[in-house]
């Protein structure tokens, strides 16, 4: 048996929507985006328990599946659907703004090993954390999705029977081209409404975290068998971070941060809004309504060397245009 080689692992990772939670239609699918790399997740919770017969255990009992994956990718600047259609869709909700629930995809893993064809299918999926980051200036923007599943399936045929009715999933949806998406222009931040300035981090990372928790239940499959897994995604209390680094040059955002509160009110040092350019004029994130953060790490270290800012802000809101 020959060992996996590079350029086995299909580069795209291709998705659909579902229209009912869990249910994988038979339409075609659509490219999200080019893979860095993808890890499957399956816990079991498999439980060993002692019987009479001597120290080593005499039964074993699986609890309900915890199944998903970490995807690392990348977008390719034309081709596909647009940037915004599988990351900001499933992780805010939609392709321009945040929402209070968030759609589900079931999703593919390709493997292309000579004329034969290997596909891992998950169905039920959600983004639980979303982080997309980029090293510096006209570096790739680099996407990271922690997401959460209701199942997953390994097919030769693209047929899913079992936990659902058969059926045959959709084609592979059209390789995107162009270029890698990279960070091209200036980000702006607005301090306390003085207005929007350029402002140069080194280096930066958008974390969106929506605390899901699977709901488990005992799912009656179509072929008559009990699925322990995840029923539904309850959606908690939703985190959006911005962190990043700057060379400190002057007082600007230390003073920020040691702003004294006023007794009884929110804390202080607001940060009105700051933006993050998508590519080159293709699309703006505009964070809004941002505290900026102070607490053990948030302050540089001052030496006789180059010295750097750390930046946290956590924001209320989020929108894309």
């Amino acid at each position: 048996m020959a060992i996996y080689s590079p350029g086995e692992l299909f580069a795209d990772f291709d998705y659909i929507t579902e229209g009912t939670y869990g249910t994988t239609p038979a339409t075609q699918l659509i490219y999200g985006c080019t893979i860095h790399s993808i890890k499957p997740r399956v816990a079991t919770h498999t439980a060993f328990h002692n019987g009479s017969t001597g120290r080593s255990f005499s039964d074993a009992t699986r609890g309900a599946w915890d199944v998903g994956f970490k995807l690392k990718g990348y977008i390719r600047t034309t081709g596909g659907t647009g940037w915004r259609n599988f990351f900001p869709v499933f992780g805010l909700g939609s392709t321009t703004a945040l929402t209070e629930h968030l759609p589900s995809f079931s999703g593919q893993i390709e493997f292309v090993i000579g004329a034969a064809k290997v596909y891992w299918m998950f169905n039920g999926c959600k983004i639980d954390k979303l982080k997309i980051s980029c090293e510096g200036p006209g570096q790739i923007l680099d996407f990271e999705a922690d997401i959460i599943a209701r199942w997953v399936e390994k097919t030769t045929t693209k047929t899913l029977a079992g936990l659902q009715a058969a059926v045959v999933v959709g084609a592979d949806g059209a390789t995107a081209t162009g270029g890698m998406l990279t960070w091209e222009t200036a980000s702006q931040i607005n301090i306390d409404a003085g207005g929007l300035v350029d402002w140069h981090p080194k280096s930066w990372t958008l974390e969106i975290d929506n605390h899901l928790s699977p709901s488990m239940g005992c799912l009656l499959g179509a072929d008559s068998e009990y699925y322990h897994c995840a029923q539904a995604l309850a959606e908690g209390g939703r985190d959006i971070l911005f962190t990043c680094s700057l060379d400190l040059e002057n007082e600007t955002y230390n003073a920020t941060k040691l702003v004294k509160s006023v007794a009884g009110d929110a804390p202080a040092s607001p940060i009105t809004s700051l933006t993050i350019p998508i590519g080159s004029a293709i699309d703006t994130i505009t964070l809004a309504n941002g505290i900026i953060l102070l607490e053990d790490d948030d302050l540089p270290e001052f030496k006789h060397d180059v010295m750097e800012q750390p930046i946290r802000i956590r924001f209320k809101s989020l929108t894309i245009a």
